[in-house]
């Protein structure tokens, strides 16, 4: 039986341990984790070194909550975006050992909660392309699509990191809902050339508008779908 948990509007440190914390004691259950941010904010992986990209004074000036997540992946900023937590115990049929199957399991979920929202869901395509190539793009989520992440024209809507523990997987995933807001990026950014790649290279579901709105209309749509698959 899937467990559905909102957790509210915390900080970006508090969010993610509370998924380290699903993740150190996941039981039979799948779980779906539902949270917010107090202030704008921006999570990073796990391998990721923050200060080679990120102003950090300027971050601070801006009240930009800033937090290390539990999974690797590169730099999501969380002001236009909805993001949430899957947690999959290992005990579970849908639980696979290769880990693409695990991202494209769950991104094939995400893919029909949010594919209603255009006007042409024929054009909604999972990427299927691995590029091979390593640069300072692979840094940041959005800046450039992966294997099963979720693309729209070439565009990208949803970035996910993984990680794999003894009880089971947690997966972090990001949908962007409005526009990125390119001068924004390029303040807190040190590369002023990756606020540009962040911009061109996301799709955003909706126009822009009220960005709670939004999320409460995409969690809905969540919640439902992934209750179908697992309920």
């Amino acid at each position: 039986m899937l467990k559905i948990i909102d957790t509210n509007k915390n900080s970006a440190q508090k969010n993610m341990l509370i998924d380290q914390n699903l993740l150190d004691n996941l039981s039979n259950d799948p779980i779906l984790h539902f949270y917010d941010w107090e202030e704008t904010s921006l999570t990073y992986g796990y391998f990721i070194d923050i200060e080679k990209f990120l102003d950090l004074k300027k971050a601070k000036e801006k009240k930009l909550s800033i937090a290390k997540r539990p999974t690797g992946g590169g730099i999501v900023f969380h002001i236009w975006d909805i993001a949430f937590s899957f947690l999959m115990p290992k005990n579970n049929k849908n639980f696979f050992l290769d880990p693409l199957k695990n991202y494209q399991f769950v991104n094939e979920i995400t893919l029909s909660s949010i594919k209603n929202f255009f006007l042409n869901d024929s054009e909604l395509l999972k990427e299927e392309k691995v590029n091979e190539d390593i640069n300072f793009f692979d840094s940041f989520c959005m800046a450039k699509p992966t294997k099963y992440d979720i693309v729209y024209k070439g565009k990208k809507i949803l970035g996910a990191a993984q990680r794999r523990k003894k009880l089971g997987y947690l997966h972090q995933a990001s949908i962007c809902l409005v526009e990125p807001d390119i001068t924004y990026l390029e303040e807190v950014l040190l590369e002023k050339n990756i606020a540009k790649a962040i911009k061109n290279s996301s799709f955003a579901i909706f126009d822009k508008g009220n960005i709670e709105e939004k999320r409460d209309i995409v969690k809905k749509s969540l919640i439902e779908n992934f209750s179908k698959i697992l309920s």
